[in-house]
């Protein structure tokens, strides 16, 4: 773990492609509980999780892994500690289930296939078959097992159960939630995060616009654009979702990136707001951080409170 308890953390982490940044100035600790990473797409939420699998190197800031930076890290012993899970397409469709499994053990601890298989409530007998002969969520079980197969200490799930039927989606969530490996969870699911995830960050435009307890956050959102997010969720007997702002309209360059979708914007937010502490310091769980100026305003949103 780094000092500050984490097991990884990003300090001041901007990314791109070629020349162009899409994850600004990032800082953010993964550490026990679970952590979210939340937002809609092209938030910069896979990118920032293709750095810390050290997939993709900084334009500038450092991602840290044992007090050490991941430029510097034995990185065959890091990928036996932090294995990805990725979505079921990701399986080799030629490959079978159990060749597929046996790809992440060294040659010795091939016979571990039917006992990692059971462990993701598999039959083993399914390591004949090849993905397309399997549901969905076995293919994501199939995913998952290979990412057990090196006892990693972090699991880096991006959208795991997103292609998956509700009720599937939930024996898979239970699944995860078992787990003694800790987790960092990309998600535009707030159902899938408050489950999962103890900690949680909200990203906008390639920005952290909102941080803190998941609970506490998804109860009380202190941004407009997390007070967006969840009530874009429908409710089972309730009211339509409402529509907060046009999704369709581009961040603004300057000053705060949500204001031209804001419904809240004032001309204060022609000035990029820093993201600050709001309170709510809990022990053993990071504080409420916010960047927006009007925060406060949003928490006495009578919307805002659940």
């Amino acid at each position: 773990m780094t000092s500050s308890g984490s097991l990884l953390r990003a300090e001041r982490v901007t990314l791109g492609y070629g020349r162009t940044p899409v994850v600004h100035d990032v800082t953010l600790d993964i550490t026990g509980g679970g952590v979210g990473l939340i937002g809609e797409s092209g938030s910069g939420k896979t990118t920032l999780a293709r750095a810390f699998l050290g997939l993709l190197t900084p334009m500038s800031g450092n991602i840290l892994y044992g007090d050490q930076n991941l430029k510097k890290v034995d990185m065959r012993r890091f990928r036996g500690d932090v294995q990805p899970v990725f979505q079921a397409e990701a399986l080799d469709p030629r490959m079978r289930v159990g060749r597929s499994v046996a790809e992440a053990l060294p040659r010795d601890a091939r016979h571990r296939v039917p006992e990692l298989l059971e462990q993701v409530g598999l039959d083993p007998a399914l390591a004949s078959r090849r993905p397309h002969q399997l549901s969905g969520g076995q293919r994501q079980r199939v995913v998952i097992a290979r990412a057990l197969a090196v006892n990693p200490k972090l699991l880096i799930l991006d959208e795991p159960t997103s292609a998956l039927d509700v009720t599937v989606q939930a024996r898979i969530l239970d699944l995860i939630a078992g787990l003694a490996a800790e987790r960092l969870l990309i998600t535009h699911n707030l159902a899938v995060v408050g489950k999962l995830c103890r900690t949680s960050h909200v990203l906008f435009a390639g920005r952290v616009v909102e941080s803190g307890p998941t609970a506490d956050l998804l109860a009380r959102p202190a941004h407009p654009y997390t007070l967006a997010l969840r009530d874009a969720v429908p409710k089972l007997g309730g009211e339509p979702p409402v529509a907060r702002g046009r999704a369709e309209v581009r961040p603004a360059e300057t000053g705060c990136p949500f204001r031209p979708r804001c419904p809240m914007a004032v001309t204060e937010c022609d000035r990029a707001p820093a993201l600050r502490d709001l309170g709510g310091h809990q022990e053993g769980q990071d504080g409420r951080r916010v960047a927006c100026h009007r925060a406060e305003d949003v928490l006495r949103e009578p919307s805002a409170r659940r």
